[in-house]
């Protein structure tokens, strides 16, 4: 080894000191590159990444919102449905007391016809009694008082 070093000359020397260096600062460079590259991948990972989050949330939020006007939509349709509905009942309703006071009408009618003196003076003690007896009858027969004209 001795020998090996003594013909070795100083450029020699240098030179393979140069190469050593040579190789470190280019696998230097390699591995700054290569860092780079991963860091860059890792970047645009994390920003695909990002994007489809984002993208997720925004079709979550505009579900949601779909989900929101279609409950709000329902909740008007069966508003309006039983304000109808109401409403409808309301008119039977009403209809139904017309029919009936109309029915009570004829039916007072035909239990109290007064006679041609009473139509000329219901003041008098028999046109009262008459009317009373009707009245008796007809709460006998319906249940109700007759209607008041």
């Amino acid at each position: 080894m001795a020998r090996y070093m003594a013909e070795q000359s100083d450029s020699g020397f240098l030179t393979d000191v140069f190469k050593i260096a040579l190789g470190v600062f280019i696998g230097g460079l390699l591995a700054a590159l290569a860092y780079t590259k991963y860091m860059a991948w890792e970047v645009e990972y994390s920003l695909r990444q990002a994007t489809a989050e984002m993208q997720k949330q925004a079709k979550q939020r505009a579900e949601l919102s779909r989900k929101q006007a279609e409950e709000e939509r329902q909740r008007r349709e069966a508003a309006e449905s039983e304000r109808a509905a109401r409403e409808g009942q309301r008119a039977a309703d009403a209809a139904q007391r017309q029919r009936h006071e109309a029915d009570m009408r004829a039916a007072w009618s035909q239990i109290y016809r007064p006679s041609p003196a009473c139509q000329a003076d219901q003041m008098t003690l028999t046109c009262a009694n008459a009317h009373a007896a009707a009245h008796k009858r007809f709460i006998e027969i319906y249940g109700e008082m007759p209607p008041r004209f």
